[in-house]
Formats: C-alpha cells, sequence, structure tokens
C-alpha cells in the first residue's frame, strides 16, 4: 500500500512538473512564407497590434523574416507599447536565434525568436514593433512575412506612422507572444499524468477503506 501511495505521488509531482513555463500568449497564425514581406531595415518599421485576455509576463517573441537566399537576420530592434511605434512598455536591440522554414521566391525564410525578459502587461491591446533589422551577411535586407493574420498592421516608411497601412488587417504579419499567464495551456501530456495520478489517489483510498472495514 505504502508503494502504491508513493507511485501515485510521484505521478502526481511530475505531472506539475511537465506544466510548461511558458508558452505562447497571443498567437498571428502561421508563417505564410510566400505572400509577401514588409520592409524592417533601413529606418522601415512594422507595428502589428495583439491582445491579451488576462494579466501575463511576457518573456520572448518569435516572428517569421525573410532574407536573401542563404542569410538571415542576426538582431532587430524591437519595442512594445500601446500604440503603433510606441517603445514605453519595453524595448531593445535583440539578437535572434534562426530555423529555417523554407525558400521562396528567391528568398530565405526563418522563424526568428528572441527574448525580451519579463514584461508584465494588464489585460488589453498592445502593439509589437520591429526595426532596424542586421543580417548575417550584412549585404542583404531582413523583411518581416505577411500571413494576413488578425492582427492590425502599421507600416512606418516615407509617411508618418500608421498612415501608411492605416491599421490593416489583411497584411498584418506573422508573429508570436511567448510568456506565462494569460491563456497558457498544459500539454496534453500534463493533462494525462494528472488524470492517472487522481484515478490512483481515488483507488488507494478506496482500498483503505475496504482494509479498515
Amino acid at each position: 500500500m505504502k508503494a502504491a501511495m508513493q507511485t501515485v505521488c510521484a505521478l502526481a509531482l511530475l505531472a506539475m512538473a511537465v506544466v510548461p513555463a511558458s508558452a505562447d500568449l497571443y498567437s498571428n497564425g502561421p508563417i505564410n512564407g510566400t505572400l509577401a514581406a514588409y520592409d524592417i531595415f533601413g529606418g522601415q518599421s512594422i507595428s502589428d497590434s495583439f491582445v491579451l485576455s488576462s494579466a501575463s509576463t511576457v518573456t520572448g517573441v518569435d516572428f517569421g523574416a525573410w532574407t536573401g537566399l542563404g542569410d538571415s537576420i542576426t538582431s532587430v530592434q524591437w519595442s512594445i507599447g500601446t500604440t503603433p511605434g510606441d517603445s514605453s512598455l519595453g524595448g531593445g536591440v535583440a539578437n535572434t536565434t534562426d530555423v529555417l522554414f523554407s525558400n521562396s521566391n528567391g528568398y530565405t525564410v526563418d522563424t526568428d525568436t528572441f527574448s525580451t525578459g519579463s514584461i508584465s502587461l494588464g489585460a488589453g491591446t498592445y502593439y509589437l514593433t520591429l526595426q532596424n533589422s542586421t543580417t548575417a551577411s550584412g549585404n542583404s535586407e531582413g523583411f518581416w512575412d505577411i500571413n494576413n493574420g488578425p492582427s492590425s498592421g502599421y507600416f512606418d516608411g516615407a509617411n508618418p506612422l500608421a498612415n501608411d497601412l492605416s491599421g490593416c488587417t489583411t497584411c498584418s504579419e506573422a508573429f508570436g507572444i511567448q510568456g506565462t499567464g494569460g491563456t497558457v495551456t498544459p500539454e496534453p501530456g500534463y493533462w494525462a499524468l494528472l488524470s492517472v495520478a487522481v484515478v490512483g489517489l481515488i483507488w488507494v483510498k478506496r482500498r483503505r477503506a475496504r482494509v479498515q472495514a
């Protein structure tokens, strides 16, 4: 009986251990990779909106990046704020980690990720801005993949911010916001382990009741 109880407790602890430390707080959909991409180099920037359903801590970002064939983005200037282009809630220049996605129309398309540190945000609408990207070769340009996700996109080029796209929802970009809180959902494995632990605890309790009777 003691051994059975120890096994059940171990399963319960393991179930708690596999709860992810961070997960997607917001996803604007997958990389398209073939539609188009907007410049995030040479003084041009893109802002995309994202919505948090509850108080959360943002810890990282991933985004779809285009570069010249065989090249990759090595760093990007980022910011998060309450309006397009705003950096009041956090920002900096981040080194990106590239994961090759595909080649399209003579470009290399990557999923790039970077850490933002810990940014505590309440429920609401915020804006991620990317600009001033650099590449490994130093010769090609960086772009942010367009996937027409639910976000509103804003382009800052020759005209004032938000005047070019005016919150265009058919030209928003591929990106995700990672962190803790909000809509973080445990993986299926967590629920499976937790279910086994709960069933085991019920079994042990009933067996003890029969022994005492």
